[in-house]
């Protein structure tokens, strides 16, 4: 299995494990306490290319007066936007 399948299989399974149903959204800061045994950089490069490949969907809350300071760090850059939340795009990844 390739490292990029493997990070696809971890990512999804921390999100089906966190999210409330199918297709739910969950707040990076869980995901990446799941994650822990992997390294920021190694997470934000897995994430941007899933992201790319359009396996899950990346987006910021849009309550920012919810947003802590927790929430703030495990946030990725991605288009110019700083995303707190991730699903599993299971249209394109079923």
């Amino acid at each position: 299995m390739s490292v990029e399948a493997r990070w696809d299989t971890a990512v999804r399974a921390a999100i089906e494990k966190l999210a409330r149903r199918k297709g739910g959204w969950v707040d990076l800061v869980d995901l990446r306490t799941e994650l822990w045994q992997q390294s920021r950089t190694a997470q934000d490069a897995h994430l941007a290319r899933m992201s790319r490949e359009r396996k899950i969907h990346l987006v910021p809350e849009s309550n920012r007066k919810t947003i802590t300071s927790a929430d703030q760090a495990a946030a990725i850059r991605i288009g110019g936007e700083w995303n707190h939340l991730i699903a599993w795009n299971y249209a394109t990844s079923p």
